[in-house]
């Protein structure tokens, strides 16, 4: 038996070899009988082409059809499946809605320094609140040290963003961005009640010297 594939359907035939002389013939030669057809994604054969089919017609048929297309099917469903999950965990993951609203942030920051447009109070004071509700579940959800890293890199991102601006000519130790920065080396490193002392005590940092 073999096939051919047409339209959406495979085309089932048998061979037969007409020897010489076996039908009046001068010569032998191959003769196809076509047996019936079943669609391409078919996951069981018909039952009117199946009483065709001897036991190893069967079998070839289920080898080179229906097994294929059960195979297609159940890849489809599993990635439907996953696409499926993977869309209810992008409804329940609030990090890409934090990154689109920090890019719009941004976005609204450089055009109020551009163009002096003025905001509605109403709505900074209701992003305020969103923000001061985040911050607080990010605290209470990300270990402490995690919240530390996570600021440091949020202030890092904000001076290179042009938040403070370039620093002015002369002395800016005088500045409150230069004394907002000690203060932070204090809290972190060298101050009395920094966390690396607090670390050292509890075994977590070795005391230098």
């Amino acid at each position: 038996m073999h096939t051919k594939k047409r339209k959406g359907r495979v085309m089932l035939y048998r061979s037969h070899y007409v020897r010489k002389g076996a039908d009046g013939n001068s010569h032998g030669y191959s003769k196809q009988e076509f047996v019936g057809s079943l669609p391409i994604d078919a996951q069981e054969i018909p039952a009117d082409l199946l009483a065709k089919l001897s036991s190893d017609e069967i079998e070839y048929v289920e080898n080179k059809v229906v097994v294929p297309a059960r195979r297609a099917a159940e890849q489809s469903l599993r990635l439907a499946d996953e696409a499926r999950r993977a869309l209810e965990d992008r409804e329940r993951d609030p990090r890409w809605r934090l990154e689109e609203a920090l890019r719009l942030l941004r976005d609204a920051s450089r055009l109020v320094s551009e163009a002096g447009r003025g905001i509605d109070a109403a709505k900074v004071s209701a992003l305020g609140a969103a923000l001061e509700t985040l911050a607080v579940a990010g605290k209470v959800r990300r270990d402490p040290l995690d919240a530390v890293v996570a600021a440091v890199a949020s202030a890092t991102a904000a001076v290179k963003g042009g938040h403070y601006g370039a620093a002015p000519a002369g002395n800016v130790r005088d500045t409150d961005v230069y004394k907002r920065w000690r203060s932070i080396g204090e809290a972190v490193d060298s101050g009395r009640d920094s966390l690396l002392k607090a670390l050292q005590a509890k075994g977590w940092a070795r005391v230098r010297g």
